[in-house]
């Protein structure tokens, strides 16, 4: 605590000390050996404020700070009452008063915390790095240690000054950081010593100021590794597990998993007790940012990448990287792409961060930025339809097509952005969407020499984003361009394995996996980087410890020295060297950015730091200068700063408090809301807001938050997404709560969760305001009819049509739904009742989706009683009729049902033609269960036309999306798969 004096340590053969003052703990004060005896609270809050503070306070600050209630001349003559009690107490040792001071007497007082601080203070200021501890260091931090036996004060507090508790808290925690500070040093340099009982005593008490700090976790279960304690390591771990899930409802970082692995695979070896310490840590980083390697050991992936790139014309190319975090990855992509540009193509580049999965399209969105802030991005796009332009411009704003005069075509979007476009109200949306963001980028790399799309780090793209990029790997060929991805390993069954899966089968994908390297290119890399100093033992001993893990290998070859003895775990103390060794100003600033995130701009930085604009440059500057971030120019021509490498942010984010922690993500929460920081996309920008106010610990502003970034992700059709945000929303206690039920239901429907539809709906009724039951009813009806209920789903129906409005669309639409419910139930007369009835009330009112689904219905009716010839008419009226319509469904009902009468009339080449369209389009609008039920009948016409392979690629994914979606606990539910019209 920098208002704390420093005073040295007693030596034991002086004069015993007058006065004992201990504060860290419960307060213990004694006087010449016999307690302390007063009988008054604020005798003890005013003994304890001198003794911290170790200068003369004024009596009119004194007044004020522990009588803040009472007017001044009360307030000293309480002072005054005090300080006699105190003093008699005292027998006169221990305070000098004045007329207009007081202060504590330091001749025979022997404070705790000043002696704490004196041991820290020796050890700090011992002429080495921060990071190292000699045997004399470890002596003075053990010293230090040992003073503290609780919280600072801990169980003492004033009832009636506020200003009192407030400095009380700061104090405790400004020592609490401290004293975890030493504890962490002070079990670094016993566990490098082999000292490893002592180390753990002190890695536990580490633990116990912060349960929720990884890194201590971290060192413990490395410890009782190295100490053969492998059982105790792995209970360690699983602790940390417990307490994250129980206090946070997170999962570990992969650092400390990757740990637990190593452990668990006998990989971390047990040490003798007392071997012989390492050189110890830190050397002081180059204040130069360090250069950027060669790509060393990596031709042959790299020939690979070029020749999948080489191939592109006249089809384009799927072109994978996969490999363990660390391995390389993004390396090995941006040599690619230097080779691409260097041939005069276009590339566009997005990465994918953890933790950002529920912001819908982030990586597209980033691409479609990247790609219309260069030079002729408006002529690229100007054959892109209007339609699509329209509802790109609701995610990223476009450049205006050079013939156009009229507005931004973000203007006509943003136009009818209120209430009434909120999901639902076009829902075509999803699939313009998807479409229109694949013809962009598209677009945007087409030229004479074949461009690139990357994605790095696509695994941890949100769901959104892998749609739009299956949707153009589907499309691929007749297409020249690069679709370059990088990802950790996965399981095939995933969504990306799928997809590259696909490409595979069509020859239109590369994949190369990276192996770690081996000791000739650790040479290399070592020549590269230290010259004549890469000595053939340095090199041995840095490949034995790294296992050829390229990241390691970087950050070790930087500071040689300080890798020595540091094996992997031991990345992270090579890390936080880096991150430690910079000033205050930009330790500040750091940790701001760490807790923005991988990718940071300057007003946010500045805001949560709390630092001036001079200051935040100057911090901003030296951390450039050191190499931990770089700056990055935006298609705006705005500056923003990327770590280096996310590891770096991890460590400098792990470095904070949880108390500092919370401020800062409070502070960008702040920062965001008000619009000075960057996010001007609503989606983006809530889905951020609710992140950083969850981080934050404050529940009713996450709250709206998430709500806000739901109902985002609903308009651009980002179901995954936005059902995680809307589930946030109702989970932190958000008012709005029939509102949420109801949209969830509309989600959950989509994807295919009938239990969680019809929980959320259910919920929705009994909450809903007058004149949205019947709406809620309808849903209820259609969710059941799906499952195959048509008792319940009738109920629902009729339910909603007692208390719908009497307009002729809306019985036309409730008529029509009750029609297909009694047709599927077998009462076929009534089906071609209520059909004819909802025809004749949509043709009254013009209303063209009205019309579509009551001829779809009357062509389903017509088929199942075998009767083609009246089928086909009936539903080419409703694909004609549904041409015009705002729903995407009637199309693709119209399709399929259309698609199945013409291949029982013979024409199977037509029928596979109108379910592509409708399989295309239904995934585009993320409707689970009718996508499985095309792919189930794409797949028995590819059968039937003897196209085997393709059919069962189809009936496997058929089969996924049926289990998935009618996977009802304790039950299965036949109907599900039963479907085959709608």
């Amino acid at each position: 605590m920098s208002s704390t004096a420093p005073q040295a340590p007693i030596p034991p053969d002086e004069e015993a000390p007058t006065l004992e003052i201990r504060l860290l703990g419960p307060v213990q004060i004694d006087v010449r050996g016999l307690p302390l005896v007063v009988d008054t609270r604020k005798a003890i809050a005013l003994l304890a404020y001198l003794a911290v503070t170790g200068r003369p306070s004024s009596r009119d600050a004194l007044a004020a700070f522990l009588w803040p209630d009472s007017d001044d001349v009360a307030a000293h003559g309480a002072l005054r009452r005090t300080l006699s009690v105190l003093n008699a107490a005292l027998n006169g040792a221990g305070l000098s008063i004045d007329r207009s001071t007081v202060a504590l007497n330091d001749a025979h007082a022997d404070v705790d915390i000043r002696r704490f601080q004196s041991a820290l203070g020796l050890a700090r200021r011992h002429g080495h790095g921060p990071d190292e501890a000699c045997p004399r260091c470890v002596a003075w931090l053990d010293e230090a240690v040992s003073f503290s036996r609780g919280e600072f004060m801990e169980g003492f507090s004033l009832r009636d000054s506020e200003a009192f508790d407030e400095w009380q808290l700061a104090e405790a925690e400004a020592h609490r950081r401290e004293l975890a500070g030493a504890l962490e040093r002070l079990a670094r340099a016993l566990a490098a010593a082999g000292a490893w009982d002592a180390a753990l005593a002190s890695g536990r008490r580490w633990l116990q100021l912060d349960p929720l700090h990884e890194p201590a976790h971290r060192f413990l279960m490395t410890v009782l590794a190295r100490s053969g304690e492998l059982g105790a390591a792995v209970r360690q771990f699983r602790d940390c597990v417990r307490i994250l899930d129980a206090e946070l409802g997170v999962a570990p970082l992969q650092e400390t998993t990757d740990l637990y692995e190593e452990i668990r695979a006998g990989r971390l070896r047990a040490v003798a007790s007392g071997v012989e310490p390492p050189s110890a840590l830190a050397a002081a980083q180059p204040e130069e940012a360090p250069g950027v390697l060669p790509l060393v050991g990596r031709s042959r992936e790299l020939d690979a990448l070029m020749a999948g790139y080489h191939a592109v014309d006249p089809h384009g190319r799927l072109l994978v990287i996969e490999g363990e975090p660390g391995i390389g990855k993004t390396r090995l992509a941006a040599a690619l792409v230097e080779a691409v540009r260097a041939r005069g193509g276009t590339v566009l580049e997005a990465r994918a961060y953890a933790g950002e999965d529920a912001i819908g399209f982030a990586p597209i969105a980033m691409l479609v930025r990247s790609g219309t802030a260069l030079p002729g991005a408006g002529e690229r796009l100007k054959d892109l339809p209007p339609d699509l332009r329209r509802a790109v411009a609701a995610l990223v704003p476009l450049p205006r097509a050079p013939e156009s005069s009229g507005p931004p075509a973000e203007a006509s979007v943003r136009e009818t952005s209120g209430p009434s476009a909120a999901a639902g109200a076009d829902p075509f949306g999803r699939a313009r969407l998807i479409e229109g963001l694949s013809e962009t980028l598209r677009a945007l790399v087409a030229g004479p020499v074949p461009g690139l799309i990357v994605v790095d780090d696509l695994d941890w793209a949100d769901a959104s984003s892998v749609d739009v990029l299956a949707y153009l790997v589907r499309r691929l060929r007749g297409r020249p361009l690069g679709i370059v991805a990088t990802w950790r390993p996965l399981d095939p069954a995933d969504e990306l394995g799928r997809v590259l899966a696909a490409a595979e089968r069509e020859g239109l994908a590369a994949k190369v996996v990276l192996d770690r390297l081996g000791r000739a290119d650790v040479a290399t890399m070592a020549g590269a980087l230290l010259g004549d100093g890469a000595s053939e033992s340095l090199i041995d001993t840095v490949f034995a410890e790294s296992e050829g893990l390229p990241l390691y290998l970087m950050e070790a070859l930087r500071s040689p020295a300080s890798a020595i003895g540091n094996i992997p775990g031991g990345m992270f103390a090579l890390l936080k060297a880096r991150v430690t060794a910079v000033g205050e100003v930009a330790s500040q600033v750091l940790a701001a950015g760490a807790v923005i995130g991988r990718s940071f701009d300057f007003e946010s930085a500045r805001m949560a730091s709390g630092r001036g604009e001079e200051e935040t440059v100057a911090g901003l500057e030296e951390l450039v200068r050191r190499g931990i971030v770089r700056e990055v120019g935006t298609s705006d021509g705005d500056v923003r700063f990327d770590f280096t490498h996310g590891r770096l942010r991890d460590v400098a984010y792990e470095s904070l408090g949880l108390v500092r922690r919370r401020l800062l993500h409070r502070r960008v929460a702040e920062a965001l809301t008000t619009g000075v920081a960057e996010g001007a996309d609503p989606g983006v920008r809530w889905s951020r807001i609710a992140y950083h106010e969850t981080l934050a610990g404050r529940s009713a502003q996450a709250a709206e938050a998430h709500r806000q970034a739901g109902q985002r992700a609903r308009k651009v059709f980002a179901n995954r997404e936005a059902r995680e945000h809307l589930e946030a929303a109702l989970g932190l206690g958000h008012p709005a709560t029939a509102e949420l039920h109801e949209a969830l239901g509309d989600i959950l429907t989509l994807l295919g969760d009938y239990a969680g539809a019809i929980a959320h709906l259910e919920a929705a009724a009994a909450l809903a305001e007058a004149g949205r039951e019947w709406v809620i009813e309808r849903g209820l009806g259609l969710v059941y009819a799906r499952l195959g209920d048509w008792r319940r789903a009738a109920s629902h129906v009729n339910a909603a049509l007692d208390s719908a409005p009497r307009d002729a669309s809306t019985r036309s639409a409730l008529l029509a739904d009750r029609s297909a419910i009694a047709g599927r139930a077998g009462d076929r007369a009534a089906a071609e009742t209520l059909a004819s009835e909802a025809l004749g009330l949509a043709e009254a009112a013009g209303d063209s989706a009205g019309i579509a689904r009551a001829y779809q219905v009357l062509g389903v009716l017509a088929r199942a009683r075998g009767d083609l010839d009246a089928s086909g008419p009936l539903l080419e009226r409703a694909l004609l009729a549904s041409a015009s319509a705002s729903d995407p469904g009637l199309r693709i009902a119209a399709l399929n049902t259309l698609g199945l009468v013409v291949a029982a009339q013979g024409d199977h080449e037509r029928a596979m033609a109108l379910i592509r369209e409708a399989l295309d389009r239904c995934e585009r609008q993320g409707d689970r269960h009718r996508q499985a039920a095309l792919e189930n009948n794409l797949a028995d016409l590819l059968r039937a036309a003897g196209r085997r392979e393709e059919a069962m690629d189809h009936l496997k994914r058929a089969v996924a999306i049926f289990v998935e979606v009618g996977r009802t606990p304790g039950q299965l539910e036949p109907e599900i798969w039963r479907l085959v019209e709608w």
